[in-house]
């Protein structure tokens, strides 16, 4: 049985500023990273004491906050030399492979960015090309995907990935109130570049991105087991559906339309009715009816905010689901907060709930 943690019970006068819990970010020059250092730095409850890149860099450089020239930022060498009480990976998989075990083992938590363990089930050779030598760790590892995942528990939190995000966000509430077959569930989504990272690729210079919308490792993303796995564990249906992903020319966001057919008798206010009680108490997802809420198909109005936009059309038995997000935000750094948040005992939306659209 899957236990939300929404902490919409608990006043906001929680946050206490006299018990600060330090932090530090390992890959904080990468967009996650610094998304993290942004959010973090003006968080109630966090201290951000040190940040750990692969190359030298200022994050005041980088941010314009002036808390960020208190920051101490050191060579990934220096790690184990300043660990806090929580530091976040915004690391390859490979990476944090490597590092959550040394990290747990100084009594240390990880929120972990990566992929490197939210896969339960499925082979990680097959989907990210190396094997897992850390199955204890990994069974352990509580995936934090906002508001379903519970109370804290453990040492390791492993963050949802971006599609996995807008995508089970999207079916949950569908799959888990009986509404559509999943085994007939068609997926379309598509992100900005900044998805894939700051590492130079031809693929991602302007000139190739710019006027096309180009799909990749169609049928063979990583974050369709993922799915897969996620959906099962609080919905205890397993999907089997198409899935393509596309590159789209913009810097940030990630828009993900799911087509589907609606059981017999089943209507739109059954749409609405699932919806409704899935996110009732969880203020970081706005929802509509497509057609009556046409602002929530609008990248521009979710990319900067730590929100999902979810809207829904029914035509006859056809169910159209669209869902949008920040794919550095709400698909990577502002999720992580909510993770850190759970950690802290805090409201879920604290230190993410004012931030605003980037129109």
């Amino acid at each position: 049985m899957v236990h939300k943690y929404t902490g919409a019970n608990l006043p906001e006068n929680t946050v206490s500023q006299n018990s600060k819990i330090t932090c530090s970010i390992v890959g904080a020059r990468g967009y996650v990273g610094l998304e993290l250092a942004r959010l973090l730095l003006h968080h109630p409850r966090a201290a951000l004491t040190h940040c750990f890149a692969t190359s030298e860099f200022k994050l005041a450089n980088y941010l314009s906050s002036k808390n960020a020239t208190r920051v101490e930022c050191l060579p990934d060498s220096e790690i184990f030399n300043y660990l806090t009480d929580v530091v976040f990976l915004a690391t390859p998989a490979e990476v944090s492979l490597q590092l959550v075990p040394k990290i747990i083992a100084q009594g240390k938590k990880v929120i972990d960015l990566s992929g490197a363990f939210r896969l339960k089930k499925n082979d990680y050779l097959a989907w990210y090309g190396f094997e897992h030598t850390e199955k204890k760790i990994l069974a352990k590892a509580q995936y934090g995907l906002s508001p379903w995942a519970g109370p804290s528990t453990g040492m390791l939190i492993a963050n949802p990935g971006c599609y996995a995000t807008a995508i089970t966000l999207a079916l949950i509430p569908a799959l888990k109130n009986g509404l559509i077959n999943e085994n007939n569930i068609v997926i379309d989504a598509k992100s900005g570049t900044t998805g894939a990272g700051k590492k130079a690729s031809e693929n991602l210079l302007f000139t190739e991105v710019d006027g096309e919308c180009l799909p990749y490792k169609v049928g063979r993303h990583q974050h369709y087991p993922e799915i897969v796995e996620a959906i099962e564990v609080v919905t205890n249906k397993k999907i089997e559906a198409h899935m393509t992903t596309s590159l789209l020319p913009v810097r940030r966001g990630i828009i993900a339309g799911i087509y589907s057919q609606l059981h017999n008798k089943k209507t739109i206010k059954d749409v609405e009715a699932a919806f409704a009680e899935a996110y009732r108490e969880y203020s970081l997802i706005s929802y509509g009816n497509l057609e009556a809420s046409p602002k929530l198909l609008s990248l521009k109005n979710v990319v900067g905010t730590a929100r999902a936009h979810i809207s829904y059309k029914v035509d006859g038995q056809k169910l159209y689901l669209f869902s949008c997000i920040d794919n550095l935000l709400k698909g990577a750094a502002s999720q992580a907060i909510e993770n850190f948040n759970r950690i802290s005992d805090l409201p879920i939306s604290t230190g993410v709930s004012h931030l605003e659209a980037l129109t």
